[in-house]
């Protein structure tokens, strides 16, 4: 066996390659981890913890603000953007000394390396730093260099400061008023946040909808919500140019083949989407097949070349910090057993935009299941029949099922309180195969938010009684009641 300087080398120390390196060193390969800037990645500096770091903390402000109107009164409640900022920062620090650091990880028994890696051919790569470089080889690679955000051509947008989610958090004023380019999950949860802060804000968005992605009555009542709320939204339409100005931006927004208006503003958000960290790496030289949307790679998470692997944001599947996980992990093990024998998770794959109230889902929406011609039931539970969404006076909402006629769980969806939270339990139960009567017949403990599944799967089984079972029943046994209006139709109870 030709002998190299590491049995695995993992290019990228963000989500993906944090937890590839540490699974391959905890079974003794001798693993190094190159990272060009600090450990972390998009989640912990830029992405998931500052995000719902802010979140939390205009939440805060909200309830507050609802408190107040429950009769417990607040004095003098003011925003101080830079401590809200600087508690953003803190929180992400800590997330990287408890967990990121490269102390934690060469505690593991993973050789941190920082500089940029390069392809020379498919068993060595070159590192640069500053003005050194230097060559190693490898056994094995695995791809993690993750994703960067997308950006689209606007004229004049290059003499603005615009921002993005690699500098949203690091602001030190708050805007008057924030135009934001996007309308997916960050857009969305950014203009909440900042919004409730106090900061103007208007979202512009090609989709004529919001979180394109989410089942349809989730994403509206958010719609409904943010723009009642005071939330400006300019959806069907995009920004065609814009023009640096003494106190901000001027922006020209409309159709793509329409009447144009103008905005004006003091801080721009490109929130539209990411792209893979794709041109620093020379995969051309190592033989590794990829496109402008990231590296393919098989269930297992293999490249086209067999000992190199990839996972997470630089691939072609879904840029999601726990799908990166599940790839990392599925990649490290095919990595150290020499053979691809685990697969990554491709079907029940949730996901969740954390705005109040939350939108989560795992599965198919409806208008896929119509599209693929698959027959279902669908069962919707409003928010105010879980006992504890009316204690925590956040009734608003619903738990929406498609199920086959069996009770398999074909898409599960929730919008309002801790929906993030409850759409897990679907998650399981769609996952180990489990139909809707075994969440029905679990015993939920009450009153919490997850009852809330429990109650929604209850419906199967209303649904499943006839009115001509009830009928023969009552002959049967002679009994003497009415049999209730509702026994054999489709209502909740």
């Amino acid at each position: 066996m030709a002998k190299y300087d590491y049995d695995v080398l993992v290019i990228g120390g963000g989500a993906a390659g944090l937890t590839s390196s540490g699974i391959c060193a905890s079974f003794g390969a001798k693993t190094a981890l190159i990272e060009k800037n600090k450990l972390g990645g998009d989640c912990t500096w830029s992405g998931c913890v500052p995000s719902k770091a802010l979140l939390h903390i205009a939440k805060e402000l909200s309830s507050v603000k609802k408190n107040e109107m429950l009769g417990i009164k607040y004095d003098n409640v003011s925003v101080d953007f830079k401590k809200v900022m600087d508690s953003v920062r803190n929180t992400r620090q800590q997330v990287y000394d408890e967990a990121d650091s490269p102390e934690l990880m060469q505690a593991r028994g993973v050789k941190i390396i920082i500089g940029v890696a390069k392809f020379i051919n498919a068993h060595s790569v070159e590192i640069s730093r500053e003005n050194e470089s230097r060559t190693i080889t490898f056994r094995a690679a695995i791809i993690t260099a993750g994703g960067s955000p997308m950006l689209i051509p606007i004229k004049g947008i290059e003499d603005i400061d615009f921002l993005t989610n690699e500098t949203l958090f690091e602001l030190k004023e708050q805007p008057e008023h924030l135009v934001i380019l996007g309308s997916g999950p960050i857009g969305i949860e950014m203009a909440q946040a900042f919004h409730l802060l106090g900061t103007k804000v208007t979202v512009i968005a090609l989709d004529k909808k919001i979180l394109i992605r989410d089942e349809p009555k989730c994403s509206a009542l958010i719609h409904e919500k943010l723009e009642k709320a005071g939330i400006q939204f300019c959806l069907g339409e995009t920004i065609h140019s814009a023009k640096k100005k003494p106190d901000g931006f001027e922006l020209s927004v409309g159709p793509l083949d329409g009447a144009n208006k103008t905005i004006h503003g003091d801080a721009l958000l490109v929130a539209v989407g990411r792209i893979p960290n794709l041109d620093e790496l020379g995969l051309k030289s190592a033989g590794v097949q990829f496109a402008r949307n990231g590296i393919p790679v098989d269930t297992h998470c293999r490249t086209n070349v067999k000992h190199i692997y990839a996972a997470g944001d630089i691939t072609t599947f879904l840029k999601f910090t726990h799908v990166a996980e599940n790839m990392a992990k599925t990649a490290a093990i095919n990595t150290v057993l020499y053979f691809p024998l685990y697969k990554h998770e491709q079907n029940v794959i949730p996901w969740v935009t954390f705005t109040d109230p939350e939108s989560a889902h795992v599965g198919k929406t409806a208008e896929e299941l119509e599209a693929q011609n698959i027959k279902f039931d669908t069962i919707e539970l409003p928010y105010s029949k879980i006992d504890r969404a009316v204690t925590e006076l956040a009734d608003e909402g619903w738990v929406i099922i498609h199920s086959s006629s069996s009770g398999k769980i074909l898409g599960a969806h929730a919008v309002g309180l801790q929906a993030g939270e409850l759409i897990n339990e679907y998650a399981l139960a769609m996952k180990n195969g489990l139909k809707l009567t075994k969440i029905a017949d679990t015993i939920h403990a009450y009153p919490t938010m997850l009852l809330g599944a429990r109650r929604a799967a209850d419906q199967y089984y209303v649904r499943l009684q006839k009115r001509w079972m009830a009928g023969l029943i009552k002959k049967v046994f002679r009994y003497n009641g009415e049999i209730p209006d509702y026994v054999g139709t489709k209502a909740v109870l």
